[in-house]
């Protein structure tokens, strides 16, 4: 099948793109920077909707997985009109140049994050009410919404995956785990926002593309699916995670608690089982180890 990834440069779309090509998948790459070592790249902007319009026709996509975004809570918290704007009027554009040009399948990566807070746990797709406390999360259920209203209105095959904080090698520099090796790697001291016991369902890179690549099979009009280990991991425990692999004790400094963080993160992934037979494969040490020996080669 020919595929489009918009965010084509980045972290989880380079794993996405490998696990596609692995499969004898067509790929194509959109993205605002000319980052990525393969090819083809085409560099542009996701709102520019007659360029992708374009792009998905010369390449005669057959399924789009959409990544580009603003990403990061923080970020958005700072600038929450610029997380709006590429976010919600990005995947406007995407969508629509996918109506366009014809495009059937379409891959939505939403995140985590639109769960919020003081919700029961694990959150389940279709139970849990989407209660986002940060632009980014806003932004990213708004995204969830406008795929529906395509799905319905235009006879397109939609799959929303909500990501569950996704680490391994080739992680963005500003994400905690990077952030946290290259600081026990220089023996410097790692920053812990709060008091070190907030909890997240981690998921490792490869399993996350794993699933992406599976909802090229998922025919149904509009699903959203988590993708997820299935197990909330404190963060004190990665960091003695990253200590055993490192052999050598991290230096702690606490900081306040970072605005529009949430405190624990659990996916029910029953859903992602059934529909993609999707099983995380690799454990939090294996892949803790992996993205050391990446990070620090």
């Amino acid at each position: 099948m020919r595929c489009l990834i918009t965010g084509g440069a980045g972290f989880i779309a380079s794993h996405l793109a490998e696990a596609l090509r692995n499969q004898n998948h067509e790929v194509v790459l959109f993205d605002i920077r000319n980052l990525a070592a393969e090819s083809p790249l085409i560099v542009g902007d996701i709102r520019d909707t007659a360029l992708l319009t374009n792009t998905l026709r010369d390449h005669r996509t057959e399924a789009i997985f959409h990544l580009a975004s603003l990403p990061g809570v923080r970020l958005s918290v700072r600038e929450p009109q610029r997380a709006i704007d590429i976010n919600v009027q990005g995947t406007t554009s995407v969508l629509e140049a996918a109506r366009l040009a014809s495009v059937r399948k379409f891959t939505f990566v939403s995140s985590s994050s639109v769960y919020g807070l003081g919700l029961p746990m694990p959150f389940q797709e279709d139970v849990t009410p989407a209660r986002p406390i940060s632009p980014y999360a806003a932004s990213k259920l708004a995204g969830e919404a406008l795929c529906h209203a395509y799905a319905h209105l235009y006879n397109l095959s939609v799959t929303v995956t909500r990501l569950f904080t996704v680490y391994g090698p080739r992680q963005r520099p500003d994400l905690a785990f990077h952030k946290f090796i290259a600081a026990i790697a220089a023996a410097q001291p790692i920053s812990i926002y709060g008091t070190g016991d907030t909890r997240r369902d981690y998921t490792y890179c490869a399993d996350a593309a794993r699933a992406l690549a599976a909802t090229l099979r998922l025919n149904t009009p509009f699903e959203i699916l988590n993708i997820a280990s299935g197990r909330p991991i404190a963060l004190t425990e990665v960091i003695a995670t990253i200590e055993t692999v490192a052999n050598r004790p991290a230096l702690r400094e606490y900081l306040p608690p970072q605005p529009g963080d949430v405190d624990a993160t659990f996916a029910d992934i029953a859903k992602a089982s059934r529909l993609l037979h999707y099983a995380p494969t690799v454990s939090l040490l294996d892949g803790i180890r992996a993205q050391w020996q990446w990070q620090t080669r």
